[in-house]
């Protein structure tokens, strides 16, 4: 099938490793988007599976997709850094092999960038979804100013909801490989730096919960490069408290001697309780600018 030359609004960029049983799902959900202008960038990152045949029979179906590969695994980083190099978009929209977009996130995402020219990156809450059918939504705090006080202890985004701008990623030098599988934060508190963060008010991406999924299988990685992030962190973006570096010190055991499950387990709880944090501070606001219009309007 030909290929469409237009250049697209929106680049969806989705790497791939050994990702053959839910990779079609993926992108049959962008598929269903019903903003239509945009492009699919699949990148196979040395499957040992048959990811390389899903991805070349996506790529005959669709003509809005284009397939490369590398041949030897190169890493998640070198990955994201060639799709981004590829991407005509003006807009980047990450998903993961695993996991699904809602049919509004691109339209939603795409018309608060225009709106919002300040915002560098705008990801949204996420509806995890588990084997036993049971759904979870993880709640991310959605205003700039509020997202760089907790930076230092959680990521802004769940990074298949987030969309950003092209040119300020490349600006901020794209995703360093060193700091894998850490490496999307450490590009965020970057891209922080360049502009503001925001994320949408309700879940525009289904995040898949399974043992084989990559946050799961390394996160002995993650722990030891989130640590590393943060320290990075604390010398080029902003000091972080005494108790919040201890805090790193704590996550960084936990991540490595209790089981994977119970520390994802932990940070859902810590994000439940940032939202209600949240929650709690945006109501106090509105009933102090509802009793300031009171009794302007009662003088």
């Amino acid at each position: 099938m030909k290929k469409n030359n237009k250049s697209p609004l929106v680049s969806v960029i989705i790497p791939v490793f050994n990702g053959a049983s839910f990779l079609v799902e993926a992108v049959d959900s962008v598929q269903k988007s019903k903003y239509r202008n945009f492009e699919i960038i699949l990148v196979d990152d040395g499957s040992t599976d048959n990811s390389h045949m899903v991805c070349r029979m996506l790529a005959e179906k669709y003509k809005n997709l284009h397939f490369y590969e590398f041949t030897q695994n190169k890493g998640l980083g070198t990955v994201l850094n060639f799709a981004l190099k590829k991407a005509r978009g003006t807009y980047i929209c990450r998903l993961n092999q695993d996991d699904r977009m809602l049919p509004h996130r691109m339209g939603t995402q795409v018309a608060f960038l225009k709106k919002n020219t300040d915002v560098v990156a705008v990801g949204s809450h996420i509806r995890y979804f588990f084997d036993n059918r049971k759904e979870e939504i993880l709640k991310f705090i959605t205003d700039d100013a509020e997202i760089k006080k907790i930076w230092h202890i959680v990521s802004p985004f769940s990074d298949p909801s987030v969309m950003y701008r092209k040119d300020t990623a490349l600006k901020a030098k794209g995703y360093d490989q060193s700091f894998w599988p850490a490496d999307d934060t450490h590009l965020w508190y970057r891209m922080g730096s360049l502009g503001k963060l925001a994320n949408i008010p309700e879940p525009l991406v289904e995040v898949r919960w399974h043992d084989k999924a990559a946050s799961v299988f390394f996160f002995r990685n993650l722990a030891w490069s989130t640590y590393r992030m943060h320290i990075w962190a604390q010398k080029h973006i902003a000091p972080a408290p005494f108790i919040i570096r201890v805090y790193w010190i704590v996550q960084l055991i936990s991540g490595l001697i209790l089981p994977p499950q119970m520390n994802w387990n932990i940070y859902r709880v810590l994000k439940k309780v940032i939202s209600a944090y949240e929650d709690i501070v945006s109501a106090k606001s509105l009933e102090s600018v509802k009793s300031k219009r009171l009794w302007a309007f009662s003088s």
